[in-house]
């Protein structure tokens, strides 16, 4: 478990060392506009920290993008295509998992690129995001065949990267306890994800250049959650002790 006087201190370790560590965040399960929608882009807006929308594409709503195109910041990335579960009974979550015919995830992942297309949803990234953060290992090589030149998911990067032309750009911190329904997973257990991350990138036990990635879900998020979010982008960005981007500056 970690505080908050540890994450300065590992963020004073980078500075010492002439260094600016990068972080990018993600939130997930976009599909309409609410309010919790227009709460999180008001704090991604706050702290200057562009903000990468993993969208379902199966109903977005009519409305997204033209409120997504008040906010220029604000990034879209394919999450899937229903978000619904293919694998069986007893087994854990996937919707592009190691049970499911390949054909059939293709079908799906192009109508839902397309779907995306349509919806004239802006700033849109060749980014896929599995939900559940599940992908079967038969599926990466067809990614970059099926348009997508990046894979978003949680923890750290394999090394090596086990699929040539096929970005990295995982999240790291994750403020959501799962189990048993969705409840901030508390100040000490979050920040350790954080410094973890940031220690294993300074000391190279992870890749270095890896932004360190925050994973928020608007839809899921209890005030607990919200409070202890604002207080992370305030500490992280205060005194430009990092540099929050967005993924469009890494995409090759």
């Amino acid at each position: 478990m970690a505080t908050w006087a540890e994450l300065d201190e590992e963020l004073e370790k980078w500075a010492s060392q002439g260094e600016t560590p990068t972080f990018w965040w993600r939130d997930d399960d976009t599909e309409a506009c609410t309010d919790d929608l227009d709460r999180l882009i008001a704090l991604s807006e706050r702290f200057d920290a562009p903000l990468h929308l993993a969208v379902i594409p199966v109903a977005i709503a009519d409305d997204l993008a033209d409120r997504l195109s008040m906010s220029p910041h604000v990034y879209s990335l394919q999450h899937g295509f229903a978000h619904k579960n293919h694998e069986p009974k007893g087994t854990r979550a996937s919707e592009v998992g190691v049970m499911r015919d390949l054909t059939l995830i293709e079908t799906d992942l192009r109508e839902g690129w397309r779907r995306m297309q349509v919806a004239r949803l802006p700033n849109i990234l060749p980014v896929f995001v599995p939900p559940w953060n599940r992908i079967g290992e038969q599926v990466l090589p067809y990614l970059p065949q099926w348009g997508y030149t990046a894979l978003s998911n949680f923890d750290a990067r394999p090394h090596p990267e086990p699929v040539p032309g096929l970005q990295r750009f995982n999240g790291h911190i994750d403020p959501i306890r799962w189990k048993e329904g969705a409840k901030f997973a508390g100040e000490e257990k979050t920040l350790e994800q954080c410094v973890r991350h940031l220690r294993k990138r300074r000391l190279e036990d992870a890749y270095r250049d890896e932004p360190t990635g925050f994973v928020s879900h608007h839809l899921q998020t209890d005030e607990d959650t919200w409070s202890f979010t604002e207080a992370l982008m305030s500490r992280l960005t205060q005194g430009a002790k990092t540099q929050w981007i967005s993924l469009d500056c890494l995409i090759k």
